[in-house]
């Protein structure tokens, strides 16, 4: 019998968990893969909706990685600037078969270079600092993007369509549509609110309103240390 694949998905405080724990619904019904949730240490991680997460690995007892899944959150700001974290991904978790993201975790592989020179995806509000921020990028529009061993998901619901379509690649489509079939993944939304494309104005003002003030610390983050880039250059 064929050595699953180890998938590991990083939880971080503050994470939003469908980010991350949508994924792994679909990804552990694959028998090929050995999915595995992992933190900067084992001790329970709060996400953003209050439910306590419990890490299997740690950093440092991390089993090597053949699938690496950055899920995101409202604001990635602690994760970006964890530098345990950024020589974690930039050292041992590069070496994976596939480096994917779902939502915001887009900008934590950003900010540790690993879509350098990638097409790549975030949620549709923090599309414009990836865009800004990280130039080596080539932000694409897209529920999820491939490029090469690089795929990633867009905002937080997009984790689904993200785990069907990493099966179709490193497997195949078959297995992904049965695993579909089996979950009964048929999405039927009540209203075409999901873009602020579809969206009606008042409604894609307000939330947006709400998502500046969460991502206030990000921004200034982001705007430092582009300029101090622009100065030193």
């Amino acid at each position: 019998m064929t050595t699953p694949l180890n998938v590991g998905i990083y939880v971080f405080e503050n994470m939003t968990m469908l980010d991350g724990y949508a994924p792994l619904q679909i990804l552990s019904l694959v028998e090929q893969f050995n999915c595995f949730t992992f933190a900067r240490s084992t001790d329970p991680v709060r996400c953003d909706s209050g439910v306590m997460l419990m890490p299997q690995y740690s950093l440092d007892d991390c089993p090597n990685l053949d699938i690496l899944i950055m899920p995101g959150g409202g604001d990635v700001l602690p994760p970006m600037v964890d530098a345990d974290l950024m020589t974690f991904l930039r050292g041992p978790a590069s070496q994976a078969r596939y480096i994917t993201s779902v939502c915001s975790g887009a900008l934590i592989l950003a900010e540790a270079g690993l879509l350098d020179g990638f097409k790549a995806t975030t949620h549709w509000a923090w599309v414009g600092d990836l865009k800004t921020h990280f130039p080596a990028v080539e932000v694409t529009d897209g529920r999820v993007v491939v490029d090469r061993n690089r795929i990633t998901g867009g905002g937080i619901t997009a984790g689904i369509d993200f785990a069907l379509t990493l099966i179709a690649e490193v497997l195949d489509p078959i297995q992904a549509q049965a695993i579909q079939l089996l979950v009964e993944y048929r999405p039927q939304p009540p209203f075409d609110a999901g873009s602020p494309t579809t969206a009606p104005p008042p409604i894609v003002d307000a939330v947006t309103q709400q998502i500046d003030v969460v991502m206030t610390p990000l921004r200034a983050h982001l705007a430092g240390k582009t300029k101090a880039a622009a100065t030193s250059a």
